[in-house]
């Protein structure tokens, strides 16, 4: 009886195993078409939105139009560029930049001349973005349009080619009475390269408003322009906050040995947001000189400016530097001990390895995965081994698949490394990691002599079985 029961349970739970795998496949084969199904509806759904009185509504039903991933609601997008509201209009302009192409400029075209500075700032961009560089020419005359929002997107749109032949265009732009176009000019010159292009940005930088020489400052950072390190400095010893600010991050980037000076007393600046990027900068620039100054922000309040210090001397330092990465990796701050992982594993040496070794044992998961790259980047097999006993006692999944990968590679490494040998004495100029395994001239290959040999065997052995006959 209980054979028996035991046998309707078995059939009952393959039934349903079965039934459960014939449920899921019919799900897979339908998913393509419900999404069809879906996106039907979406559209249908926001096309009735169109026809409502509620122009909030019909505004959302065009942007969600935009969105849904499908080219045949093109036809509804063009119908509500002619919608009574502007920001339904504006909105349709914008939906179109995914799903238009040339063959609807002409209705885009028509809104060029629109009462409403919303849809010609929108239908300036969208022309461009539809039309191509042909177009620019046409949007040219927009930089002189009466509203700053149809002169910014103008703006926008003739970087969007990198065409060199609007560039005499923005730099006039570069005076326009609004500082938001100005702005707008300073970061699309920064897709164009040249002296010319870094002189006119350096020109922001001696403008009376702060904003302006920020944004320059950046620029100029974001291109590396050496040119303008001069004035950089400049900036970065001034007292506005936003210029200065971008003047030494800036700086940082160009990595210039000149902006030391004015950088390592940035690190006394009484803003934490100064230190930090000081800090920051100096250790892109690989500042030693910086190290006395960097090593008391390790001891800062603010925890930005101590991770900064830290991430600065994890760049700058060396082996002879050993003395200071070994106090970080013992600092209270997870992100120092974090950097500090890092420069061991760029100094290496066996100090570094037993330092590593130590931290391996860190509380903190972001710290263990530091110190399992920095032993990956040792080539030593005492490193290997530490990683191999960490692997036994991690506890945390994302560590020990890290370990894995890290000793995976390691390995590979090790096999690439040992597979290519010298030719060997008893086969002079064979090398053993060539599959065809060819011989030097007048040498007979190791294959050939043991064919030759199991030859010579066959042919004996055939000799001795005839005698016996």
């Amino acid at each position: 009886m209980a054979t028996q029961k035991t046998k309707i349970i078995w059939i009952t739970m393959i039934v349903l195993a079965v039934a459960a795998g014939a449920i899921i496949a019919a799900l897979q084969l339908q998913s393509p078409r419900s999404w069809k199904h879906k996106r039907k509806s979406m559209i249908s759904k926001y096309s009735r939105m169109l026809d409502s009185n509620d122009p909030a509504e019909r505004r959302r039903a065009v942007m969600s139009l935009g969105g849904v991933g499908d080219k045949s609601v093109v036809p509804k997008l063009l119908k509500a560029l002619q919608d009574e509201d502007e920001k339904v209009r504006a909105s349709a302009l914008i939906s179109m930049r995914a799903w238009g192409d040339k063959s609807q400029l002409d209705q885009v075209e028509l809104l060029l001349k629109d009462k409403s500075e919303q849809v010609r700032a929108a239908a300036v961009f969208t022309a461009v973005k539809l039309g191509g560089k042909e177009k620019i020419s046409t949007i040219k005359g927009f930089l002189k349009d009466p509203s700053t929002k149809v002169r910014e997107q103008a703006v926008i749109a003739m970087g969007l080619f990198q065409d060199r032949s609007v560039l005499p265009d923005l730099y006039k732009a570069l005076d326009d009475k609004e500082v938001l176009v100005q702005r707008r000019v300073i970061w699309v010159l920064t897709k164009f390269e040249g002296e010319k292009v870094v002189n006119q940005i350096r020109r922001a930088l001696h403008s009376n408003v702060p904003m302006l020489q920020g944004d320059a400052a950046m620029a100029l950072g974001r291109i590396k322009a050496r040119a303008a390190v001069t004035d950089l400095i400049q900036l970065a010893g001034g007292e506005k906050l936003y210029p200065k600010r971008s003047a030494i991050m800036a700086l940082g980037n160009i990595g210039d040995t000149r902006a030391e000076d004015v950088l390592i007393r940035a690190l006394r600046d009484e803003q934490s947001s100064m230190r930090r990027e000081a800090a920051l900068a100096l250790g892109r620039l690989g500042s030693q000189r910086a190290i006395p100054t960097l090593l008391p922000l390790l001891k800062e309040k603010q925890r930005v400016v101590r991770s900064a210090a830290a991430h600065a001397l994890a760049k700058i330092v060396d082996a002879k530097h050993i003395g200071i990465v070994l106090k970080m990796a013992g600092d209270n701050d997870e992100y120092v001990r974090e950097e500090a992982a890092g420069a061991l594993g760029r100094i290496k040496g066996k100090k570094a390895i037993k330092a590593l070794s130590k931290l391996m044992e860190d509380k903190i998961e972001r710290v263990r995965w530091a110190v399992v790259s920095a032993l990956g980047d040792i080539k030593d097999s005492e490193a290997k081994s530490i990683l191999k006993r960490a692997l036994e006692q991690e506890k945390s999944r994302w560590i020990k698949r890290r370990i894995q990968n890290v000793l995976a590679k390691i390995n590979s490494r090790q096999k690439t490394k040992t597979g290519k040998r010298a030719p060997t004495q008893a086969t002079p100029g064979v090398f053993m990691n060539d599959s065809t395994k060819v011989a030097a001239p007048g040498l007979k290959t190791e294959a050939a002599l043991k064919s030759e040999k199991s030859g010579k065997q066959k042919t004996a052995e055939k000799k001795s079985g005839s005698k016996k006959k």
